[in-house]
């Protein structure tokens, strides 16, 4: 039974890690397969502390970069979206100052800018990776030896 259990929660965790690097993949096709480009206007720039890391006594202070844009699709509706980017493209682009941005016509709250990160850092999804790997290995070896013990003698 505990087996079941660590089985399920590997495959929570794995499903976790890589449903939204699959959508991520998924809208980068569709991107580039019938993408709109729009003209945007960037609202507002944003940073905030993404923690710090240390090595070797030194100690470096993380931060993520923000924008919010708006730009209008040719049905004239306006659309606003928000984007994690790289700190050069966040340099770059200034307040009320235009941006790019490439969405999808048939749901326009898809889009995406230049720099624009995943949502998702690379370490958090090899630790999801990882756990539910090993959560999942466990708990299906747990119930092989459970069916194997229960199984009568030939």
């Amino acid at each position: 039974m505990i087996g079941s259990l660590f089985a399920l929660i590997g495959l929570a965790s794995l499903t976790a890690a890589w449903f939204p690097a699959w959508n991520e993949y998924r809208h980068g096709k569709q991107f580039a397969a019938k993408g709109g480009v729009a003209l945007g206007l960037v609202l507002t720039k944003s940073r905030a502390s993404a923690g710090s890391v240390t090595v070797l006594g030194f100690t470096k202070q993380l931060e993520n970069y923000f924008v919010r844009y708006r730009f209008t699709v040719p049905t004239g509706r306006q659309i606003v979206g928000d984007a994690r980017v790289t700190p050069e493209q966040w340099a770059i682009l200034e307040e009320r100052g235009p941006i790019k941005v490439r969405y999808l016509p048939d749901d326009p709250e898809t889009s995406h800018v230049s720099g624009q990160e995943s949502r998702r850092s690379r370490l958090e999804t090899l630790i999801f990776t990882l756990l539910g790997a090993g959560f999942t290995g466990l708990g299906g070896l747990m119930v092989l030896i459970v069916l194997k013990k229960d199984r009568p003698p030939t």
